[in-house]
């Protein structure tokens, strides 16, 4: 007798009865940075200021055109709503699957800083929802990245390394109060491991081609008041018999970039230091020659006289090194000036195809979240998946508007579950200038937003950056 799918997945589960097992994270739905999830998560080649970091551990140290001082800062904030307006089916779990879990809510956040060729980041992205079938039980979960990069042969060959981390928190009762009060958590888990990548981007042409390799995380439990031991030595809190680790597979994760119109996607970068040393080392020159004047002079005074030639020459010393001073910043000013006028005075015009695949490895003895809520086991992530992406980048209103379309395939890690395709798209409007409390003085920021659909699934959301 041949089974349907629904009654083959549900004869394929066995109650769970101890703590051998692990509960996967899983990059199904694409929850990342507004602009990276616009354009379908093809962004491994392409990455624009902090957001980058969730696609390519490289992404701390790209110089971009738009940056034109030797330190820059970058900041990020964005919130969006999975599962809005539709009936969820988070896992892929298949067409007669609904979660049993509701208020989703995603953030990330981020913060990068850049010195000449070198760059740092750190970033988070959370996940919280209810469970409705354990009344007033919250899931809290959380990635986040650490990375350091640098930049050779004139950023042309871009390399960062870094670690990424995975949190899982269970809190008894509803609210972000309960999920900060020890006394409602049932279970933290926690893991970390190694990603490093690469994006190589040519000057003058007009390609990119990136990678990035994340390593498995597994965590364990960082124990709880609320967790209980049986008499079987079973772990159990809030009615769960907990997993014995929480994981992440590996992933890699490779693309490339192609950029037609007027506009040009890999200007040599200026590094303000290699610009700025001529003058400066004239100055220096400068300098050294009068100190060797002044040593001349002093020999030549009567040693009597000689404490007040000195005093005299140091205060016209100290005349002439203010005047230097303030030619030598207005000569940086000026080169400054140079480079944004440089970077305002290209052309907006362009079109940015970008693709890329997102492959991931397999887990061991792993279950879903869906079925540690049902407390069941059924085989998952036991194999091998792969999802390629695409996006289309452009720019409707110059200097105003930007838009983004995309799409990507969502592997099903169940055994027998058809992948599906999801379609992304998304914008940026630019705003208005802010100095950011005097942070960063002349910034103009941009509101962002983007949308993913797919069968039994949607996501939209919100951010505020900088505009570029």
């Amino acid at each position: 007798m041949l089974l349907s799918s629904t009654a083959a997945a549900q004869f394929r589960r066995t109650p769970i009865f101890n703590n051998h097992y692990a509960v996967e994270f899983f990059q199904g739905p694409l929850l990342a940075p507004i602009n990276v999830e616009a354009l379908g998560g093809a962004a491994t080649a392409v990455v624009d200021g902090v957001d980058g970091a969730s696609s390519n551990a490289a992404a701390v140290a790209v110089r971009e055109p738009f940056s034109v001082k030797w330190f820059d800062t970058d900041v990020e904030a964005g919130i969006s709503f999975p599962g809005a307006f539709t009936t969820m089916d988070y896992d892929d779990h298949g067409p007669h699957s609904t979660d049993q879990v509701n208020d989703f809510l995603y953030a990330d956040f981020g913060v990068r800083l850049q010195f000449g060729e070198l760059g740092v980041a750190a970033t988070g992205e959370l996940l919280r929802y209810s469970v409705v079938s354990r009344g007033g039980l919250d899931v809290t979960a959380g990635r986040y990245h650490v990375l350091a990069g640098y930049g050779f042969a004139e950023n042309q060959l871009v390399v960062g390394v870094g670690f990424r981390a995975v949190t899982m928190q269970l809190s008894q009762g509803s609210g972000i109060v309960n999920t900060l009060d020890p006394a409602a958590v049932n279970l933290t888990m926690s893991g970390l491991a190694p990603e490093a990548g690469f994006i190589f981007k040519p000057n003058d042409f007009p390609f990119r081609v990136g990678a990035t390799l994340r390593g498995p995380v597994n965590g364990g439990n960082l124990g709880s008041g609320n967790t209980k031991t049986d008499y079987l030595g079973v772990e159990r809190s809030a009615g769960f018999i907990l997993p014995n680790e929480i994981t992440m597979p590996w992933e890699l994760e490779a693309g490339f970039a192609v950029q037609v119109g007027a506009r040009p996607l890999n200007p040599a970068w200026i590094n303000p230091h290699d610009q700025d040393a001529p003058i400066k080392r004239a100055v220096l020159y400068a300098r050294e020659r009068r100190a060797v004047e002044t040593v001349q002079a002093l020999e030549e005074t009567v040693p009597s006289n000689r404490a007040d030639r000195q005093a005299e020459l140091a205060r016209q010393e100290a005349a002439i090194q203010v005047i230097e001073e303030q030619r030598l910043a207005q000569e940086e000013d000026q080169l400054l000036a140079q480079r944004k006028a440089r970077y305002a005075n290209w052309p907006r015009e362009k079109i940015l195809v970008l693709a890329s695949v997102l492959v991931t490895g397999a887990s061991t003895n792993a279950i879903a979240l869906e079925d540690f809520f049902q407390q069941q086991y059924e085989a998952y992530g036991d194999h091998l998946t792969v999802s390629p992406r695409v996006g289309i980048e452009a720019e409707p209103i110059a200097n105003y508007v930007k838009g983004r379309i995309g799409s990507y395939l969502e592997p099903s890690r169940f055994e027998g579950i058809a992948a599906r395709q999801h379609f992304t798209t998304g914008f940026d409007i630019k705003l208005f200038p802010w100095d950011g409390f005097g942070v960063t003085k002349g910034q103009v920021w941009r509101l962002s937003g983007a949308v993913d659909l797919a069968p039994r699934y949607t996501d939209w959301g919100i951010s505020f950056g900088a505009w570029h």
